[in-house]
């Protein structure tokens, strides 16, 4: 098998050895058999069982480089994956042997699916929390729970109010390191461009949505002022939107722009789709406290079904390893790491 990560150190052997084992292990499960919900049957399947290596690769990684900058001991290790879902971290997090381990998603489906998962390769983690990220920190710290490390793959490009995700756990957690990765990589010229036409598809449907929602609280405004506060309101959540147009009806201020490049978010949850932000904006929003925001380039995947694809991601990943004017322009995801000043990375 390949390897899943290059370092041959005493936990790149650990992270090997069990990244293989769940590979394994994820392939003799009878998926349609776990009792998942529908939804989340078809998004394991497609999501991670179809890439179960780079989904167990990159996991690895974040779990290599977050516990190396922890300078703690694996046995020592206290780490929850933020909005996990049914991904494989949490899961690997715990077969490596961490001290605790807490699985966290907003959804009670998500975390019943996880468990079942989980459960299925008789893997016991530690906790299951339920909830946003302030319900979740406060939970931590009624439990009394201190994490070294919160980590995330995919999930803070939807996160609503980014800022506030990272005051809350430095108020809450303020010597965890924060280690996360996104595919909304604004330096890189094919993903900027996905990612807008993206939000451009996405805008159709959330521009309706708050029309709809703006013509159904305010039966009496007029056309031309339903246009003009259903595009205005674009980035605010459905109670927000509300708040902005009442504030027009009674005040006549038109809602402020709540959003960034060709950013937009479904009004009914608060959630982005894909918040592309340049790395400034990553920074400015991270670094609260006494914290320092790093941001370094991902990988490619290497083992997709067609030779060629993977003969491109080879080529493109030497790139990005030698040469650090390429590294951001190629990259098919980033790192955002929020690291307490007193750490350093190695």
């Amino acid at each position: 098998m390949d390897r899943f990560l290059p370092h041959k150190d005493e936990l790149g052997l650990l992270l090997q050895a069990k990244s293989e084992q769940l590979f394994t292990l994820m392939h003799q499960i009878d998926v349609p058999a776990l009792g998942l919900t529908k939804h989340g049957e078809t998004y394991f399947l497609g999501s991670h069982f179809k890439r179960m290596f780079f989904s167990i690769q990159t996991s690895a990684h974040l779990l290599y480089e977050s516990i190396t900058l922890s300078k703690k001991e694996v046995k020592d290790i206290v780490i929850m994956d933020y909005g996990a879902g049914m991904g494989s971290l949490y899961i690997l997090a715990k077969m490596i042997g961490c001290k605790q381990v807490i699985h966290n998603d907003i959804l009670e489906e998500w975390k019943n699916n996880a468990q079942l998962l989980a459960q299925a390769i008789n893997i016991d983690v530690d906790e299951y929390i339920v909830g946003n990220i302030e319900d979740t920190l406060i939970t931590l710290k009624q439990k009394g729970i201190v994490c070294d490390i919160i980590t995330s793959r995919n999930v803070v490009e939807h996160i609503y109010k980014l800022d506030d995700y990272y005051k809350l756990i430095n108020q809450y957690q303020p010597k965890a390191i924060v280690y996360s990765s996104t595919t909304a990589n604004f330096n890189n010229p094919a993903m900027n461009l996905q990612h807008v036409l993206l939000h451009n598809k996405l805008e159709k449907i959330y521009l309706q949505q708050r029309t709809d929602f703006i013509k159904t609280s305010f039966p009496s405004i007029d056309d031309n002022t339903l246009k003009l506060l259903a595009k205005s309101t674009r980035g605010y959540e459905r109670s927000e939107v509300y708040s902005c147009v009442d504030n027009y009806m009674n005040k006549g201020i038109i809602p402020s722009k709540n959003y960034y490049y060709t950013n937009t978010c479904d009004m009914n949850y608060g959630v982005w789709a894909e918040n592309l932000l340049p790395f400034s904006v990553h920074n400015q929003m991270a670094e609260v406290g006494n914290t320092i925001c790093l941001i370094k380039p991902g990988f490619w995947d290497t083992h997709y079904q067609k030779p060629w694809k993977n003969l491109m991601g080879t080529f493109f990943n030497k790139l990005i390893a030698a040469s650090s004017f390429f590294s951001f322009l190629l990259a098919p995801f980033i790192y955002i790491i929020v690291l307490p000043k007193q750490e350093t990375l190695q």
